[in-house]
C-alpha cells in the first residue's frame, strides 16, 4: 500500500490574508462575521478588528463581531459604536457545566436567570444587534415571544430544517451551500 501526503504552503495554495478577504467583501458586498471564541488571542482579534476598521472605514456596513463573551463586544463597540455585535448564548450552559451535588431543576434555574440577565442587562447595556443561538434552542415562540433582537442560528447543515429557520425569519450559520 503507498500514502501519499500533500503538505502545502498558504503561499502555494492561494489562501488568502485576511486583508484580501476584507477587500473581497468590501468589491462584493458580502458580509463577513467574526466569531470570537475566547482564549489568550481575544485581543490581538479585537486589534485585528480595529485596524481593518482604520484601514478601511466603508467595511464597517460589511461585518459583524459575535462571542459568548461580552467584554470583547464591549471593547469593540468602545473602538466604532456603529460596529454590529452578536451575544452568542448556548441554552443550557449551566446545565451542561454544572454537574452534581447541583440538582438539574438548580441548573436548568440559572439558565433562566441568565436569559433574563442577558435580554434585560446584557443586551441593552452593551447594545448588542443581533442574538446568536445554537439552532436546537430556536422554535417559533422563541423568537417572538422570547428574543428581543434578530436571531442566528448556528449551524444549520441540513436542507430541511435551513428551510425552516428561513421562513421564520431566522438567519443561519452553515457549513454547506445547499
Amino acid at each position: 500500500m503507498i500514502f501519499t501526503i500533500f503538505i502545502f504552503r498558504a503561499e502555494d495554495v492561494g489562501v488568502p490574508t485576511l486583508e484580501e478577504v476584507v477587500k473581497f467583501a468590501c468589491d462584493n458586498d458580502v458580509i463577513l462575521l467574526f466569531d470570537v471564541k475566547g482564549g489568550g488571542y481575544c485581543s490581538l482579534v479585537v486589534k485585528t478588528i480595529t485596524d481593518l476598521l482604520r484601514k478601511y472605514p466603508h467595511f464597517i456596513r460589511q461585518f459583524a463581531v459575535i462571542s459568548f463573551f461580552p467584554d470583547i463586544l464591549l471593547q469593540v463597540r468602545r473602538f466604532h459604536p456603529r460596529v454590529i455585535t452578536g451575544f452568542t448564548r448556548r441554552h443550557d450552559d449551566f446545565r451542561d457545566k454544572l454537574t452534581a451535588p447541583f440538582p438539574y431543576s438548580f441548573r436548568f434555574l440559572l439558565d433562566r436567570i441568565f436569559d433574563l440577565l442577558m435580554f434585560y442587562v446584557i443586551v441593552p447595556a452593551l447594545r448588542i444587534n443581533m442574538l446568536e443561538v445554537r439552532w436546537t434552542d430556536v422554535c417559533e415562540s422563541y423568537l417572538t415571544d422570547v428574543a428581543p433582537l434578530p436571531v442566528l442560528t448556528w449551524t444549520v447543515n441540513d436542507p430541511v430544517r435551513k428551510s425552516y429557520f428561513k421562513k421564520l425569519g431566522c438567519g443561519v450559520m452553515t457549513d454547506t451551500l445547499l
